[in-house]
């Protein structure tokens, strides 16, 4: 499990470098410019492996309060049956509806405080 597990996490990494990259070069900046940012070859990175079963009474449930994710990107390979990621537009909080072998991509505060301090000092 562990060569699995560690395997895993090392594609997983190359893919936030590679979306990292291709948000770079979207935002109009050199393409390593994200990657360096948070350590280039030497970035840091946690894997969270959660399993939820179905809850049988889910209206008793309170979940995680509304929050962002304060790091740099999260990649989230959920339950293609079971949906519980939400997210707030406007004053409205709808399900992300997860597909099957697929990543929820989330761009978190440190991508989001970098990439304006990137464009304010390119200018």
């Amino acid at each position: 499990m562990k060569e699995v597990c560690d395997e895993y996490g090392r594609e997983v990494v190359k893919l936030c470098g590679r979306l990292m990259k291709v948000l770079s070069i979207n935002l109009g900046l050199e393409e390593d410019v994200l990657e360096k940012g948070f350590g280039g070859e030497d970035v840091g990175a946690c894997m969270r492996v959660n399993y939820y079963p179905k809850c049988p009474r889910p209206e008793l449930t309170l979940g995680l309060s509304s929050h962002s994710d304060p790091g740099g990107m999260t990649l989230l390979l959920s339950d293609d049956q079971v949906p519980g990621l939400q997210v707030r537009k406007g004053d409205k909080w709808i399900t992300v509806k997860p597909l099957p072998h697929a990543f929820i991509v989330n761009i978190g505060d440190q991508i989001q405080v970098n990439t304006l301090s990137f464009l304010f000092l390119s200018q």
